[in-house]
């Protein structure tokens, strides 16, 4: 399964990219799709939601959303 986590700022985004890359989970720096976020340009795709999401609250990473894709639609987890 492929999840999206979103981001209010790029500036969060990336620091979700650092955080993810210093625990060397697997995870794509990807474009927002347009039909869920449109504040901010980067998302973060993954498919181990239990280690991102202890990862992101241990580290205090703040998402605007988490997604999972099906398809073409995004629904919110």
């Amino acid at each position: 399964m492929e999840y999206i986590a979103t981001f209010g700022s790029t500036h969060k985004a990336l620091k979700a990219e650092q955080v993810l890359k210093r625990k060397g989970i697997a995870f794509k720096l990807i474009p927002t799709p347009k039909k869920i976020a449109a504040f901010c340009d980067l998302a973060v795709s993954f498919e181990d939601i239990t280690a991102v999401e202890t990862t992101f609250r241990d580290s205090n990473v703040k998402t605007a959303a988490i997604y999972i894709k099906k398809g073409d639609e995004y629904v919110k987890v």
